[in-house]
């Protein structure tokens, strides 16, 4: 449970709406009925990622913040079996459920975005 999970801190996020403009640019993508996932090749050498709840669907921050929480907690859990520290990709997850998800919900999501994103980067 506790093996090896992925690192979180500044240098691993997409914080700017700058760097999510660029991301929105000709990217690539993988969804579930919760969220999607979408990834670009970056130039820096690890994986930048950024997570995002809608206004329209969730008008509270503090459920928005609740569920990015939820997703960055499962991420970071979830991804070192998934994702390699040597890829080179900026990623964006977004939350477009309409209700607040349980973890089990989050997790189960999750899981099968990061291998899809997997399954395509890898081939």
């Amino acid at each position: 449970y506790f093996l090896m999970s992925f690192p979180l801190t500044q240098k691993y996020r997409l914080k700017k709406s700058s760097e999510f403009d660029l991301l929105f640019k000709n990217i690539s993508s993988v969804s579930t009925p919760l969220m999607s996932l979408y990834y670009k090749k970056s130039k820096n050498n690890n994986v930048k990622i950024g997570f995002s709840v809608g206004k329209k669907t969730h008008k509270l921050a503090v459920n928005r913040n609740k569920i990015k929480r939820l997703m960055r907690e499962v991420f970071r859990i979830n991804a070192s079996e998934y994702i390699s520290h040597t890829l080179s990709y900026n990623i964006a997850i977004i939350y477009t459920g309409a209700e607040i998800p349980s973890f089990q919900e989050v997790e189960s999501s999750m899981k099968s975005l990061l291998l899809s994103f997997k399954n395509k980067v890898l081939s």
